[in-house]
């Protein structure tokens, strides 16, 4: 028997914030860091006029708000910038209980700047729709991730996706019901839907997703809607 489900009415579920020079307590803010020091750009990699950008990937005890992990994702192209990017984020420290991974897209330009967007699953899926599925229902549910092999300005968009899971839990296909208006979201919003796995089914979900992105910042959620 399959079970129609529509998510709707929620607020954001992902926190984003953008980090360059003198943005420290936007920082904690944002992402309910405790600690969270900007890197510094190296002078010798600045006198080599080494530019880059890579995504670090910061993995955390919940019940310390420890950085446990830190490792590069995607390299900057130069592992100086790759080392004091790291030797950074493995100090920042978050309120406990908030945050378990943090994904950091970094880049280091040519004026000096140290820009970052970090975007925190500071509510994971399963908590957001426990009130309709169950908790502990969604095992893994990616949000889709921006590339960053398309230029980052200005957009924003809100779409709807209809998500197909098989009587095992495993998502067996997902569709654009409504187009978000920007056709990189809405095919990579398909690509993580696929990737998801719920501990029962079958259903089939209609998930509306909205995102806001900038040159430096990206952010996704399920639209608040009066």
């Amino acid at each position: 028997m399959k079970h129609f489900l529509l998510i709707a009415l929620f607020g954001s579920s992902f926190a984003t914030l953008s980090l360059a020079s003198g943005n420290d307590s936007a920082t904690e803010k944002a992402t309910r860091a405790i600690s969270a020091p900007r890197p510094d750009y190296p002078y010798e990699a600045r006198r080599q006029h080494m530019v880059g950008r890579g995504i670090a990937i910061l993995e955390v005890e919940p019940f310390t708000g420890n950085v446990t992990h830190a490792y590069m994702a995607q390299s900057t192209g130069y592992s100086l910038l790759d080392n004091a990017t790291l030797g950074t984020f493995r100090h920042w420290r978050f309120q406990p209980g908030t945050v378990k991974k943090v994904r950091i897209p970094i880049a280091y330009t040519m004026n000096g700047e140290v820009i970052t967007t970090v975007h925190v699953d500071a509510k994971p899926m399963d908590t957001v729709l426990s009130p309709f599925l169950g908790k502990g229902t969604v095992i893994n549910g990616p949000m889709p991730q921006y590339p960053r092999t398309v230029p980052w300005k200005e957009k924003r968009g809100e779409g709807v996706y209809e998500l197909h899971v098989g009587p095992n839990g495993d998502a067996i296909k997902a569709r654009v019901l409504k187009s978000s208006g920007d056709v990189v979201f809405d095919q990579t919003t398909v690509a993580a839907l696929e990737n998801w796995r719920l501990r029962r089914g079958p259903m089939i979900i209609e998930l509306p997703l909205s995102f806001h992105l900038t040159s430096t910042k990206y952010s996704v959620g399920i639209p608040k809607h009066p």
